[in-house]
């Protein structure tokens, strides 16, 4: 089964602050484990001076809330969805999102589509996959650029990383805050755009997926 994952990562902010501005809490106890798969809906770990929010919700990590985090900090946010070879990552700094590049399969599996000032060392991740993936077209290797770029500043793969941390459980406590929005695929944009106005754009998948829990 594909994995379904998000997670937003801040530097320079407490962790109580970030769970407030995101309408969280913690629930029950701390435990050690590994945060892949995500353990529950969302939970929370520290590591390498980044506090981490992670969520089995692949629409969390949206751009609203990893600028709203960012207030007094810096923080980056990602997301992957293995069922339809979506993922992207995006970073915001002062309240100011700065970046984002996103892979969307529906597109080409070349595609990739940036914005802003992401770090230098995304031309090296993206040239080294795109290599990959001409010599082998069947692949979706460019799926990875935004994880692997998101992991060059916060340090969580969720490809790689398996080492226990301490967990802690999170509860929803301002569900204003926690409205689930849909994350805009590449593809689904593209289609919205092309579309007559009469013609109302396709539900994207996080909406159809997301919208059976509302």
């Amino acid at each position: 089964m594909g994995l379904s994952l998000s997670w937003i990562a801040t530097k320079g902010a407490a962790r109580s602050h970030v769970l407030g501005v995101l309408g969280l809490a913690a629930q029950g106890e701390p435990f050690s484990s590994a945060p892949v798969p995500a353990p529950s809906d969302f939970a929370a770990f520290e590591w390498n001076d980044w506090v981490f929010v992670i969520s089995s919700n692949c629409a969390f990590a949206d751009r609203e809330r990893i600028r709203a985090v960012s207030q007094d900090s810096v923080a980056v946010g990602a997301y992957l969805e293995e069922h339809v070879m979506a993922s992207g990552a995006f970073g915001a700094a002062g309240g100011e999102l700065t970046w984002s590049v996103q892979h969307d399969s529906e597109l080409g599996l070349e595609h990739l589509e940036t914005w802003g000032d992401p770090p230098e060392v995304l031309a090296t991740i993206h040239a080294t996959l795109l290599k990959e993936l001409l010599s082998d077209d069947e692949v979706d290797f460019i799926f990875d650029v935004p994880v692997e770029l998101a992991a060059s500043v916060c340090g969580f793969n969720p490809n790689t990383f398996n080492r226990p941390v301490e967990l802690q459980e999170l509860s929803v406590v301002q569900r204003e805050l926690m409205k689930l929005v849909d994350q805009p695929l590449p593809s689904q944009m593209h289609r919205s755009e092309a579309a007559k106005p009469e013609a109302p754009a396709k539900p994207g998948f996080f909406s159809r997926l997301f919208s059976r829990r509302r």
